[in-house]
């Protein structure tokens, strides 16, 4: 049975439960990929994403399968061509664009052959651009009004630099470092902002 969910999204890692804070409770999405990518193992499937979405789905017209392994050795999710070299890391691609989705409200479309995630169209958040190779500039004032810097509500992906304020969300290495003392709780800084990324403009 097709199912829809809608809530806020918290993602440290794949090793890691991945929150979804619904109306009815606390969901581990990690349970509806893992199932899924049992399902698809060996089975053509494709993948499409943009900045704030990723689909995941079986297709039999698709020139790759999936091969997945969650064991001792690690997480493994790869689509792989089938008649020639190559392959597309979903392993990467998924926890990717759900840091980018971190902190804003969701909606999960799950199936039997799929599962898609997007943000949701009505929650209003402040957008950024790429402004220094994957840093974000924060506009003058937003680090306090939004990223309310100073306090113990400080989002913990705002930094100060030469620059001045930027935002470290969609820069993926310092973004995975954050997250994970952000999980030890090994910093004052205690909210995931809902910002989100639309493009890259230098020129700011």
């Amino acid at each position: 049975m097709d199912t829809e969910l809608k809530g806020k999204l918290e993602f440290i890692s794949l090793f890691q439960p991945v929150k979804l804070f619904a109306d009815d409770g606390e969901i581990d999405l990690r349970e509806h990929y893992f199932k899924l990518f049992e399902r698809l193992n060996g089975i053509k499937s494709k993948m499409s994403y943009g900045m704030n979405n990723i689909e995941i789905c079986s297709d039999e017209d698709s020139d790759s399968v999936i091969q997945y392994e969650n064991d001792d050795n690690g997480i493994l999710i790869l689509l792989n061509k089938v008649d020639k070299f190559g392959m597309s890391n979903v392993g990467a691609y998924l926890p990717g664009i759900l840091q980018s989705l971190n902190g804003r409200h969701v909606i999960v479309s799950i199936k039997e052959n799929g599962i898609s995630i997007a943000n949701d169209p009505e929650e209003n958040v402040l957008e950024l651009y790429y402004t220094n190779s994957n840093c974000c500039k924060i506009p003058e004032g937003e680090e306090q009004k939004t990223c309310k810097i100073g306090t113990i509500d400080c989002c913990i992906f705002c930094c100060a630099g030469a620059d001045g304020f930027e935002c470290l969300k969609f820069n993926s290495p310092s973004a995975r470092m954050l997250l994970d003392r952000y999980s030890k709780k090994e910093m004052r800084a205690s909210r995931i902002g809902n910002c989100a990324i639309v493009g890259r403009n230098e020129n700011l």
